[in-house]
């Protein structure tokens, strides 16, 4: 229990982590995370109340701008998007598998090119601090457009679908800090899969966006089986969660993986 409780706080921590512009999640740490369970994900019968993060106005449009880069890439690479798709999970990318070098990435796969076109018609200082993007960032903005593309419909939930999608990892082992993750994004998506297609389908910082967060929130906080009594995860790294749970979802059902 002891291991369990630890790596779901490494999770929590890590998702806050990635919500900062600009942060490398190796370099980072949190000393004040919830103290959490994870007995696979079962829904906490424990009240823990889901506290929405302010987000001011600016950071809500630089958001609105990395999605619209995210679209950019999508729409110039979309067979090369589902590679990187099928090669990575919510933290990181196999660039091997995809036959690119990390150092490199951003530019041949016209991530640069998408951030310069929009930047020319950006007038705010804002837009410059969120332009940092991480790898693992892009991989879950691109989740979200691709889901949007390429489904553009919630994914099967309920009675007719598996709560952990088994093939995400194809009976490969990984690091409990991504797996963790992958169950808690699996439970909230299973059990909020409307909710959660509603966010990916709200331009961020919408009034809809602000609804379909207030659904997911308690969803997420059952989903983490914590012994807090609050849990507060930022706006951005909820979408992120949704775009990955719902795309690997559709992908699955799909038979992207056969």
């Amino acid at each position: 229990m002891k291991s369990l409780l630890s790596t779901m706080a490494m999770v929590l921590a890590a998702i806050v982590m990635l919500a900062m512009p600009g942060m490398d999640g190796a370099a980072q740490a949190q000393s004040n995370v919830p103290e959490v369970g994870n007995e696979n994900n079962a829904r906490s019968q424990v009240g823990t109340r889901f506290l929405r993060e302010p987000e001011t106005a600016d950071a809500a449009e630089a958001r609105y701008m990395q999605k619209r880069v995210a679209r950019c890439v999508y729409d110039r690479n979309e067979d090369e998007v589902r590679e990187l798709l099928a090669n990575s999970n919510f933290y990181s990318i196999d660039f091997a598998a995809i036959g690119y070098e990390s150092e490199t990435f951003f530019e041949e796969f016209g991530v640069r090119s998408c951030i310069g076109r929009l930047m020319r018609r950006a007038d705010n200082r804002t837009y410059q601090m969120y332009m940092s993007i991480q790898y693992s960032t892009l991989r879950n903005l691109l989740a979200e457009e691709a889901y949007l593309g390429d489904y553009g419909a919630p994914a099967v939930t309920g009675n007719d679908a598996q709560q952990d999608i088994a093939e995400r990892f194809a009976g490969e082992r990984v690091h409990p800090q991504i797996s963790t993750m992958a169950a808690m994004v699996d439970c909230m998506t299973f059990h909020a899969g409307d909710a959660a297609h509603a966010l990916l389908s709200a331009r961020p910082g919408s009034d809809e966006e602000v609804a379909a967060i207030d659904v997911l929130g308690p969803v997420i906080a059952g989903c983490a089986n914590t012994s807090e009594t609050e849990l507060s995860i930022p706006t951005s790294l909820i979408r992120q969660m949704a775009a990955d749970g719902m795309w690997t979802r559709s992908y699955y059902a799909a038979g992207g993986a056969a």
